[in-house]
């Protein structure tokens, strides 16, 4: 995977990648695209939203380490 498609892919890297995505939805709100994603794994869900941008998925990251 080259940098360039590192944001277009996010659920590729590691630790996501180990993961399966269960929910994963647009909404907009005052004019602004927002972001939830939901995430599964032996039994496990964790997820996240907010602007939509790289913070969603970072925090998720973020997130799975500290579990």
């Amino acid at each position: 995977m080259k940098d360039s498609d590192i944001m277009k892919f996010p659920w590729r890297i590691k630790p996501l990648d180990e993961w399966s995505i269960v929910g994963m939805n647009h909404y907009w709100v005052n004019g602004k695209k927002y972001l939830f994603v939901a995430i599964a794994k032996d039994g496990k869900c964790i997820q996240e939203e907010g602007l939509d941008d790289e913070r969603v998925w970072l925090r998720l990251m973020r997130r799975l380490k500290d579990s």
